[in-house]
């Protein structure tokens, strides 16, 4: 059985961009079948969530201020407006077959 990884995605009140990022992410781990636990949250809340469990991967809607504590992330822009699109699910499925 596939070992289930943790992502978390951010933006900044955790709900509308962070849904869709979520909801287009979900259909990439579906097709590339990897078990994953999504979790959204707020872009303030995202480093202490890091602190408590740290997760496989970060997706966040905008840049995030400071260190994630060697944890991936990536700008997760693409998901919203198609550009590079491609290049971002490649990197998502590159960090998270690890």
């Amino acid at each position: 059985m596939a070992i289930k990884k943790r992502i978390y995605i951010c933006c900044g009140t955790g709900i509308a961009t962070s849904t869709v990022i979520a909801r287009k992410l979900n259909e990439v781990l579906k097709q590339y079948k990897i078990t994953a636990d999504v979790s959204q949250c707020k872009l303030t809340e995202v480093a202490s969530r890091v602190r408590a469990v740290k997760p496989d991967l970060v997706i966040s809607a905008t840049q995030i201020p400071g260190g994630m504590e060697n944890v991936p992330v990536l700008l997760g822009r693409a998901f919203l407006t198609g550009v590079n699109k491609q290049q971002l699910i490649e990197d998502v499925v590159a960090i998270l077959e690890k």
